[in-house]
Parts: C-alpha cells; structure tokens; sequence
C-alpha cells in the first residue's frame, strides 16, 4: 500500500523473452501501460507515482519478444483524466487491428471526449476504486461514471484491493447491465487462503454472474520472490471457475515493483501456464479467444 517514501523502484527487464512453450497466434496482453515525456505529458499533482520510463514504442518491442500480436494499453492512473498521451499514441499506431485500450472516467470528462477515445480504440472503463489507490470518489461518482461506460458499449475494469472489495460490493452489485472485469486477481492475499470472503466473492461473481477476471499480477501478489507458488491454487480455482472469462495482462512496466529481482515477461506468461495445468485449449482461450471477445479483436 502507499507509504509515502521516496523510493525508488527498479526498471522493467529489457531482457524479454518469449515464453516457453510459445504463445499461441493472435495472443493478447491485456494490460500495459504507456508512459510519456513528463514535460509533454505531467502526471496529475500528487499522483500516487512517478511516470517511469516506459513508452509505447518499448512496450511494442515487448509484444515482439514474447511473440504476441495484440495487446491493450491501460490508462494509467499518475495521468487520471488527462488522457493525451492515449489520444496520441492511438492516433500515431499504425497496427490499429490488434491494439485496443482503457481509459478512466469522471465527472469532468466531457461526451466529445468520450466519443473520441471510442472512435480511436478505447473499449473499457478502468476504475480504481478505495483509499489504496488515494482515490477519493463517491460511490455515487463511480457509478454515474459505470453509467457513461455502458451507454459507450464499453466494459468496466475493477482496479480495486481484496481489504476493500466487500465495502463495495453493494454499489458494484447495483450496477445492471454492464461488463465487469477485475483486474489482478482482485489484488487478493494469498495468505488468507481459499477461503477467505474476498476471494470467495469474487468467484461467485466470475462464476455466478457473468463477471471476467484478468489473470495478472499473480508474481506481485505472491509472498515469493521467485516461482510465486502460492498463486497457482487462486489462479487454478479462477480457471476452474470461469475459463470462457478470464484474460491475461502482463501489467508492464510494473510500476513500484518491491521485490528484489524484476521478473522477465515471458515468465510471466509461464505462470499463466501452470494456472492452467499447461493445457492448451485453455491457454488459447485465455491468451487469444477471450479477449478478442471482450476487446473487440477481429479474426
């Protein structure tokens, strides 16, 4: 959680490799961030971190190296509302078959807006929602906001932590009609088992409900610092629960990374593999099929 230290946080491996065995064709990393020249593109004041250095442009040689096609750029949170770096970079891609992205609403932003990013390949709200994030919108304002993604046809992502899920369950239950997606394995600790309320909720919504969970972030959220065993019975159980709606994001550059070694993406990938006991129909599904339902991709 937020510390308010001045610490500073590695940089992302630029050893990339693909993993092993190979992604399938037409796979798709569903979350990356993009970061800009902080001249051009501030974050907001107070931002809960600093920008890194992490561009589209690395983040395409990224993809290449672990041999995947597609992917979708999330909006970070250092730039909330201010979604110029978005607007450029979809508007300067070239590949705007396979790239897609998520954007973060407001009260302030404006239906022009809105209207810009989905002419430019926005699908998806993102929502960081609770006091982990030094977000301080009332459920009222996220759900006026859930409201505004639905009406757009797009999706919502949950960027929210496992202590907060259940205070906010009820606003997020009262919303009809709309795509859910939590994000990171809904930022649980493993620590507390397969038993514990959070996780337990969030796999009736992914089972019971219709709800998609990305698969990411298993490495962070894991009390190991290599291997990450502890996440594999919770990424087993999401699998279990909801194959046709679960997706896969590496979470690049992973911004405050607090272990001491930074994990190669292609490892990443492999850890997916083993949630999936390395059965490839449910890789494919994960990595190709789900997200281009969800995203929008075309065959």
């Amino acid at each position: 959680m937020p510390d308010g230290s001045e610490k500073t946080y590695p940089e992302w491996n630029r050893e990339t490799r693909a993993p092993v065995p190979p992604a399938p064709p037409k796979s798709c990393d569903s979350q990356f961030h993009i970061y800009g020249e902080p001249a051009k593109y501030p974050p907001k004041p107070g931002a809960l971190y600093e920008p890194p250095n992490g561009k589209f442009t690395d983040m395409q040689g990224v993809l290449r190296k672990m041999g995947f096609q597609r992917g979708v750029i999330v909006h970070p949170m250092p730039y909330d509302t201010d979604h110029r770096l978005l607007i450029d970079t979809l508007s300067a891609n070239e590949d705007k078959a396979n790239i897609r992205a998520t954007a973060i609403i407001k009260d302030n932003v404006s239906d022009a807006e809105l209207e810009k990013l989905n002419s430019l390949g926005v699908v998806g709200a993102r929502f960081n929602i609770g006091k982990y994030y030094n977000e301080s919108q009332s459920p009222d304002s996220i759900k006026r906001s859930m409201e505004r993604a639905k009406e757009i046809g797009w999706h919502a992502r949950l960027h929210i932590a496992g202590p907060h899920i259940l205070e906010y369950a009820p606003m997020l239950d009262s919303i009809k009609d709309l795509t859910m997606s939590v994000d990171h394995m809904g930022h649980i600790d493993f620590s507390e088992g397969l038993d514990a309320a959070p996780f337990k909720w969030i796999v009736d919504r992914i089972k019971n409900h219709g709800w998609w969970l990305m698969l990411s972030n298993g490495s962070r959220l894991s009390k190991m610092d290599d291997d990450w065993d502890d996440a594999v019975p919770f990424g087993r159980a999401y699998v279990e629960a909801a194959e046709d709606r679960l997706i896969w994001g590496s979470d690049w550059p992973h911004v405050r990374w607090r272990k001491p070694r930074m994990p190669n993406d292609g490892e990443l990938v492999e850890l997916l593999y083993r949630y999936c006991d390395n059965d490839p129909k449910l890789i494919e599904k994960i990595l190709v099929t789900n997200p281009a339902r969800l995203h929008g991709f075309k065959d």
